[in-house]
């Protein structure tokens, strides 16, 4: 987008709409920024479509899952070891992988609350945009909660609300929190249990043992012969570039 569009504020109000949750205000916005930035919104018609990017339209609660963050975050710690043969280059990931397991494992221990800072952090700023609604029950567990002439309806049985928030974060909205003190509803037993302190803790709990000597192996193990890939030697220095992501291949 900021290669493609080089108008001011093309970049935010797309980052903006993308993060939308309800479809039709995100058709609106869209449509704003279509007669704003033509060429952009053009790019982004032929680039992908709506569930790819949006957080209205992806079809799962996954649109903010980036799977390559990680992995760019180990090659940036591993240029050097990248170079280093494969059973050196193993055993620098077997301690870089280590390493990281002690310390979120330390990182996580230390926190008394029951929810991950990141979350209880969303959750006090949606307890203050809370104050003040009115709430008004409307069946088992359900309630309409208004504020400021704007409205949702809010089913805490199936922990979802209309303003999709609740449903696609899987943490308790602005809404959800007011209808929580009328129905008497303890605010922690409304949240993922993935964004609990204890999920932080197991994901970390494993310890990421080093390969032992070949001579401390166990002598039962039949190790199949493994032979190194033909390859053709190519004439000249050998490249230490990247491999070019999918995007950058679309370009050429």
């Amino acid at each position: 987008m900021k290669t493609r569009c080089k108008k001011k504020g093309a970049t935010e109000m797309f980052l903006h709409i993308a993060k939308i949750y309800k479809t039709f205000e995100f058709d609106i916005a869209y449509n704003d920024f279509r007669n704003r930035y033509h060429e952009a919104a053009q790019y982004l018609d032929e680039r992908d479509s709506l569930d790819r990017w949006t957080r209205a339209y992806c079809p799962k609660t996954r649109y903010n899952i980036m799977t390559t963050n990680r992995v760019e975050s180990i090659n940036a710690r591993l240029l050097e070891e990248r170079k280093l043969p494969i059973i050196a280059l193993l055993d620098s990931l077997q301690k870089l992988a280590s390493s990281l397991f002690v310390r979120y494992r330390h990182g996580s221990i230390a926190i008394n609350t029951n929810l991950t800072p990141a979350i209880e952090g969303i959750l006090r700023s949606r307890f203050t945009d809370a104050q003040g609604m009115q709430v008004f029950e409307l069946g088992h567990l359900e309630f309409d909660v208004r504020k400021h002439g704007h409205s949702a309806i809010v089913d805490l049985q199936s922990k979802r609300c209309t303003c999709r928030v609740f449903y696609i974060d899987r943490i308790p909205c602005a809404h959800a929190i007011a209808a929580s003190w009328l129905a008497k509803i303890d605010l922690y037993d409304l949240y993922s249990e993935y964004y609990s302190t204890m999920s932080w803790c197991m994901a970390y709990s494993e310890t990421v043992y080093p390969v032992l000597e070949e001579n401390e192996l166990p002598r039962n193990i039949n190790f199949p012969l493994v032979l190194p890939p033909l390859v053709e030697k190519r004439v000249g220095r050998r490249k230490q570039n990247r491999i070019p992501s999918i995007g950058e291949f679309s370009k050429r």
